[in-house]
């Protein structure tokens, strides 16, 4: 189930999108319909450029961030109420190289740096971390921050509702939940369906989207940018996964 969906994940996605309607419009153009393939070669032309620029972020990246801001800024830990733990879902991390003996961080290392400024305030007195491998790939920043061992726990899952139910099983009444902001909306659904038990407080780091801001846009918005197009499928997938938890689950 998982890779399957993985694999749906890809087709039903910006680019997964424009390379179907690309190869729709070359059959068409094999069967003799030209200006079906012209009609659909455009549409991918069209629909890939809007997801390259920053107006594409602007329109579907900001909204996941924006409720999580305070006063326009990101909140800081010390704002946060206690709780009996801090959740940090993986993803965070990148995977170990065997070939160095310190932590390997990916775009999203902004997790582990929230979850560990939380304890250091004393926000929570465990880390609960979540993901595949996490202990290889997370603990080692941990204990960069001076964060001990004995306080961190770790939960197997390989995606956001497998990182819900095992918390649920974990026996938490209160937590601080860490991850990326534009992922947040999407991680608090899936705890108020599989961890209903649990009181979720949000405590999103790494804002990406929410740099974008209409007042210092020009005409080189709407040109194609390569973090753009990273950020909007990016973007592109939480909102699927929402609407796609709301209406089937």
């Amino acid at each position: 189930m998982y890779l399957l969906n993985k694999i749906v994940g890809f087709v039903i996605s910006p680019v997964g999108l424009a390379i179907l309607a690309g190869g729709v419009a070359l059959l068409c153009a094999r069967r003799n319909h030209p200006r079906a393939a012209l009609w659909l070669g455009w549409l991918a032309v069209i629909w890939l450029w809007f997801w390259m620029t920053p107006v594409a972020t602007l329109m579907v990246g900001v909204p996941l961030e924006r409720e999580f801001l305070s006063d326009g800024k990101v909140p800081k830990v010390e704002t946060f109420p206690r709780a009996e733990a801090i959740v940090l879902l993986g993803g965070g991390m990148g995977a170990d190289t065997n070939i160095s003996s310190y932590a390997e961080m990916s775009a999203s290392a902004d997790r582990v740096w929230q979850a560990a400024r939380l304890f250091k305030v004393g926000k929570a007195e465990k880390i609960v971390s979540t993901g595949v491998e996490a202990r290889d790939s997370t603990l080692p920043l941990l204990k960069d921050f001076g964060i001990a061992e004995d306080n961190v726990f770790f939960l197997e899952a390989k995606n956001t509702e497998e990182e819900a139910k095992a918390v649920a099983k974990f026996g938490l009444q209160r937590v601080l939940l860490v991850t990326s902001a534009w992922h947040m909306k999407r991680a608090r659904l899936m705890f108020e369906k599989f961890a209903p038990g649990v009181e979720v407080v949000c405590a999103p780091t790494d804002f990406e989207q929410t740099v974008f801001s209409p007042k210092s846009f020009s005409f080189k918005a709407f040109l194609p940018d390569a973090n753009a197009f990273i950020v909007n499928s990016t973007s592109f997938h939480e909102w699927l996964g929402i609407v796609c938890y709301k209406l089937f689950r």
